[in-house]
């Protein structure tokens, strides 16, 4: 037992340093921003840049792992759907709000380095598995129901009296420009770009020219440089931000906090279980970090994306709160079952 809380503690502790000074005023949100940006656009490229070079892309990748990952994405906003616009009735942006919420797991900061400490370097493969299905599902799908709710309001406010026929062309005019900027949002990833070169270069790498091998062995160096502050910055930033982001209503957002809890922690890692076991036969050792990943807690992108509509910010900020503090007996209860058979 004291052998995974090794696992697992080292990570919380990083964020319980980041949130304590977060609460002490070390840190602003101004900070925050710039730790964000950093991991976004150097550490975290560069980090994949690195592994991926290390790796035989060409026999390591499975896009079966992917495919699980946006099967169970898929579950966990129909059922947000079912819960949140069903039982609660609530409007069509709160309810993309509340999914991405239950959906959406922690998989760059948290995700990788587990992936990384479970299966080493073949481990960036199930992570950016995770990472592309979190970008392919919960991200169109956030974009795309916000955006659509957006214009249906604005459309509503300036639009009364008019024809069907106005109606349904702004309704294909609304979707059209959700689509837009959905794939704007991919496209300008800061993840996808170094992935697909050192996918690339990787991919070719028996047969690389001379000059090509000179110029990645120089560079090599820096990146290794940039990847070793990934992880410990990445964690840190998850406290920071947590220490930072505002919580209000908590009495009366308990309810939202129950169901994307639940949903999130428990349901999500199950639902990931079942897909993998029914439909693939995994490896032992991949099928139980899938499981495990699944089972981060929710991502700060989560509370960008309501925060930038207005829609259940404050519930998603709590959820990250509440979600990355009970995830670690959670991830720890989920090593222990997988370490008897595996050896994790």
């Amino acid at each position: 037992m004291l052998e995974l809380v090794g696992i697992v503690a080292p990570f919380f502790m990083v964020i319980m340093l980041g949130f304590l000074a977060g609460q002490l005023g070390v840190f602003k949100l101004d900070s925050a921003r710039v730790f964000n940006n950093y991991l976004l656009y150097f550490a975290l490229p560069a980090m994949f840049l690195s592994k991926l070079l290390e790796q035989d892309v060409l026999s390591g990748f499975d896009i079966r792992v992917m495919v699980v990952f946006m099967l169970a994405n898929t579950t966990i906003l129909v059922l947000s759907w079912i819960i949140h616009g069903g039982l609660y009735r609530l409007s069509l942006g709160d309810t993309a709000a509340l999914g991405t919420t239950s959906a959406w797991g922690n998989s760059g900061y948290m995700g990788i380095p587990l992936a990384l400490e479970l299966l080493g370097g073949p481990g960036i493969f199930v992570a950016f598995s995770l990472l592309a299905a979190d970008i392919i599902i919960i991200s169109i799908a956030g974009f795309a129901l916000h955006e659509i709710d957006k214009d249906r309001i604005e459309n509503s406010r300036s639009t009364d009296g008019v024809s069907g026929r106005v109606h349904a062309r702004l309704r294909v005019i609304s979707m059209v420009r959700a689509l837009r900027k959905t794939l704007r949002s991919i496209l300008t990833n800061p993840f996808l770009l170094p992935f697909a070169i050192g996918f690339a270069l990787s991919a070719v790498r028996p047969g690389w020219p001379d000059a090509l091998t000179a110029t990645v062995d120089f560079i090599f160096p820096a990146l290794e440089m940039l990847s070793a502050t990934a992880f410990g910055v990445a964690l840190f930033s998850i406290g920071v931000g947590m220490a930072l982001r505002p919580i209000s209503n908590i009495a009366e957002a308990a309810p939202m906090l129950a169901s994307t809890g639940i949903l999130k922690l428990v349901v999500h890692p199950v639902s990931t279980a079942l897909i993998a076991a029914l439909l693939f036969n995994l490896e032992p050792a991949v099928f139980a970090t899938c499981v495990i990943l699944a089972a981060t807690p929710t991502a700060t992108n989560a509370f960008i994306m309501a925060t930038a509509y207005g829609k259940r910010a404050s519930e998603a900020s709590a959820a990250i709160l509440v979600s990355t503090s009970i995830a670690f007996f959670t991830l720890t209860a989920l090593l222990l079952y997988f370490r008897a058979d595996l050896g994790l």
